[in-house]
Protein backbone atom coordinates (compact mmCIF):
# COMPACT_ATOMS: atom_id res chain seq x y z
CA UNK A 1 0.00 0.00 0.00
CA UNK A 2 2.75 2.42 1.06
CA UNK A 3 4.99 1.27 -1.98
CA UNK A 4 1.99 2.18 -4.17
CA UNK A 5 1.22 5.42 -2.70
CA UNK A 6 5.02 6.67 -3.20
CA UNK A 7 5.03 5.37 -6.56
CA UNK A 8 1.90 7.27 -7.35
CA UNK A 9 3.42 10.60 -5.86
CA UNK A 10 6.34 10.03 -7.60
CA UNK A 11 5.13 9.58 -10.95
CA UNK A 12 2.87 12.91 -10.65
CA UNK A 13 6.12 15.00 -9.31
CA UNK A 14 8.62 13.47 -11.65
CA UNK A 15 6.10 12.02 -15.11
CA UNK A 16 7.58 10.10 -16.94
CA UNK A 17 9.76 7.88 -14.12
CA UNK A 18 7.42 5.12 -12.90
CA UNK A 19 8.20 2.11 -11.14
CA UNK A 20 6.10 -1.05 -10.71
CA UNK A 21 5.86 -3.24 -7.54
CA UNK A 22 5.07 -7.49 -8.36
CA UNK A 23 3.29 -8.50 -5.52
CA UNK A 24 6.16 -11.56 -5.11
CA UNK A 25 9.26 -9.02 -5.68
CA UNK A 26 10.43 -6.32 -3.23
CA UNK A 27 12.14 -4.11 -5.54
CA UNK A 28 10.91 -2.14 -8.36
CA UNK A 29 10.66 -2.91 -11.81
CA UNK A 30 11.25 -0.03 -14.42
CA UNK A 31 8.20 0.20 -16.44
CA UNK A 32 8.71 1.01 -20.35
CA UNK A 33 8.69 4.94 -20.17
CA UNK A 34 11.70 7.65 -20.19
CA UNK A 35 14.75 6.30 -18.75
CA UNK A 36 16.97 9.06 -16.91
CA UNK A 37 20.57 8.53 -17.49
CA UNK A 38 22.20 10.92 -15.08
CA UNK A 39 25.46 10.40 -13.47
CA UNK A 40 24.99 10.82 -9.41
CA UNK A 41 28.72 11.92 -8.57
CA UNK A 42 28.12 14.79 -11.15
CA UNK A 43 24.80 15.76 -9.25
CA UNK A 44 26.02 15.62 -6.20
CA UNK A 45 29.92 17.85 -7.10
CA UNK A 46 27.32 20.31 -8.74
CA UNK A 47 25.17 20.52 -5.37
CA UNK A 48 27.67 21.03 -3.45
CA UNK A 49 29.58 23.50 -6.05
CA UNK A 50 25.89 25.57 -6.10
CA UNK A 51 25.73 25.45 -2.28
CA UNK A 52 29.02 26.59 -1.75
CA UNK A 53 29.00 29.41 -4.58
CA UNK A 54 27.66 32.29 -2.54
CA UNK A 55 29.99 31.43 0.39
CA UNK A 56 32.73 31.46 -1.99
CA UNK A 57 31.13 34.94 -3.58
CA UNK A 58 30.76 36.20 0.03
CA UNK A 59 34.35 35.46 1.16
CA UNK A 60 35.63 37.27 -2.40
CA UNK A 61 33.76 40.47 -2.24
CA UNK A 62 34.48 40.69 1.63
CA UNK A 63 38.14 40.25 1.06
CA UNK A 64 38.13 42.18 -1.80
CA UNK A 65 38.10 46.05 -0.18
CA UNK A 66 40.95 45.19 2.12
CA UNK A 67 43.27 44.23 -0.67
CA UNK A 68 42.18 46.39 -3.85
CA UNK A 69 43.98 49.66 -2.57
CA UNK A 70 47.57 47.59 -2.22
CA UNK A 71 47.46 45.89 -5.96
CA UNK A 72 48.93 47.44 -8.70
CA UNK A 73 46.67 48.82 -11.17
CA UNK A 74 47.45 46.24 -13.85
CA UNK A 75 46.31 43.66 -10.98
CA UNK A 76 43.25 45.51 -10.26
CA UNK A 77 41.96 45.57 -13.97
CA UNK A 78 42.67 41.89 -13.80
CA UNK A 79 41.44 40.96 -10.93
CA UNK A 80 37.97 43.12 -11.79
CA UNK A 81 38.05 41.52 -15.54
CA UNK A 82 38.88 38.13 -13.82
CA UNK A 83 36.35 38.45 -10.78
CA UNK A 84 33.29 39.43 -13.43
CA UNK A 85 34.23 36.41 -15.52
CA UNK A 86 33.93 33.70 -12.61
CA UNK A 87 30.74 34.82 -11.64
CA UNK A 88 29.21 35.03 -14.77
CA UNK A 89 30.94 31.62 -16.09
CA UNK A 90 29.87 30.07 -12.74
CA UNK A 91 26.33 30.67 -13.02
CA UNK A 92 25.62 29.94 -16.84
CA UNK A 93 28.35 26.46 -16.41
CA UNK A 94 26.32 25.39 -13.56
CA UNK A 95 23.11 25.45 -14.94
CA UNK A 96 24.32 23.81 -17.98
CA UNK A 97 25.68 20.94 -15.75
CA UNK A 98 22.23 20.76 -14.23
CA UNK A 99 19.91 21.22 -17.65
CA UNK A 100 22.50 18.57 -19.02
CA UNK A 101 22.75 15.62 -16.46
CA UNK A 102 19.29 15.57 -15.40
CA UNK A 103 17.35 15.77 -18.54
CA UNK A 104 20.22 13.76 -20.32
CA UNK A 105 21.18 16.34 -22.88
CA UNK A 106 24.70 15.85 -24.53
CA UNK A 107 24.39 19.46 -26.02
CA UNK A 108 24.53 21.00 -22.49
CA UNK A 109 26.48 18.34 -20.40
CA UNK A 110 28.98 19.16 -23.41
CA UNK A 111 28.95 22.78 -22.85
CA UNK A 112 29.14 22.57 -19.11
CA UNK A 113 32.28 20.19 -19.52
CA UNK A 114 33.90 22.70 -22.34
CA UNK A 115 33.43 25.62 -19.96
CA UNK A 116 34.51 23.86 -17.10
CA UNK A 117 37.98 23.03 -19.07
CA UNK A 118 38.67 25.81 -21.21
CA UNK A 119 37.48 28.88 -19.24
CA UNK A 120 36.57 28.16 -15.30
CA UNK A 121 39.59 25.51 -14.97
CA UNK A 122 42.27 28.85 -15.93
CA UNK A 123 40.39 31.29 -14.03
CA UNK A 124 39.89 29.62 -10.99
CA UNK A 125 43.64 28.89 -11.05
CA UNK A 126 44.69 32.64 -11.84
CA UNK A 127 43.35 33.59 -8.83
CA UNK A 128 45.16 31.64 -6.78
CA UNK A 129 48.61 33.62 -8.22
CA UNK A 130 50.59 35.43 -5.50
CA UNK A 131 50.71 38.11 -7.12
CA UNK A 132 47.26 38.92 -6.55
CA UNK A 133 47.57 38.68 -2.70
CA UNK A 134 45.20 36.69 -1.61
CA UNK A 135 44.47 36.17 1.94
CA UNK A 136 43.85 32.95 3.91
CA UNK A 137 40.32 32.61 3.82
CA UNK A 138 40.42 33.10 0.49
CA UNK A 139 42.64 30.63 -0.58
CA UNK A 140 41.10 28.03 1.51
CA UNK A 141 37.67 29.13 -0.62
CA UNK A 142 39.25 28.78 -3.22
CA UNK A 143 40.80 25.74 -3.44
CA UNK A 144 37.47 24.11 -2.28
CA UNK A 145 36.32 25.76 -5.44
CA UNK A 146 38.90 24.50 -7.46
CA UNK A 147 38.65 20.62 -5.62
CA UNK A 148 34.95 21.12 -7.26
CA UNK A 149 35.70 21.56 -10.32
CA UNK A 150 38.32 19.01 -10.63
CA UNK A 151 35.65 16.55 -9.08
CA UNK A 152 33.01 17.94 -11.81
CA UNK A 153 35.74 17.93 -14.84
CA UNK A 154 36.57 14.14 -14.30
CA UNK A 155 32.92 12.96 -13.41
CA UNK A 156 31.54 15.20 -16.06
CA UNK A 157 33.89 13.29 -18.65
CA UNK A 158 32.68 10.38 -17.49
CA UNK A 159 29.06 11.49 -17.63
CA UNK A 160 29.34 12.49 -21.24
CA UNK A 161 31.57 9.70 -22.39
CA UNK A 162 28.94 7.28 -21.05
CA UNK A 163 25.72 9.40 -22.25
CA UNK A 164 27.16 9.41 -25.37
CA UNK A 165 27.10 5.44 -25.98
CA UNK A 166 23.66 5.28 -24.27
CA UNK A 167 22.44 7.67 -27.10
CA UNK A 168 24.52 6.30 -29.49
CA UNK A 169 22.90 2.53 -28.60
CA UNK A 170 19.23 4.22 -28.32
CA UNK A 171 19.71 5.13 -31.76
CA UNK A 172 21.30 2.06 -33.11
CA UNK A 173 17.89 -0.07 -31.92
CA UNK A 174 15.41 2.49 -32.91
CA UNK A 175 16.86 1.79 -36.40
CA UNK A 176 16.56 -1.52 -35.87
CA UNK A 177 13.36 -1.40 -34.56
CA UNK A 178 12.45 0.84 -37.36
CA UNK A 179 13.42 -1.93 -40.44
CA UNK A 180 10.99 -4.51 -39.38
Amino acid sequence: MLKQTVSTVSEHIFPGIGYSFSSNSSLPQVKEKNEVISNFPLQMALFFNVAFFPVWLITIIVMLPLKYDKLPDLNKVILTIALTAVVLIEITRLYMGYLGNLTGNIPGLAGFWMLSLLLQTPLQLLLFLPALRPAVVELVSQAVMCCLLTVQLFSGFLALSHLARHSSARFHVSQFLSER
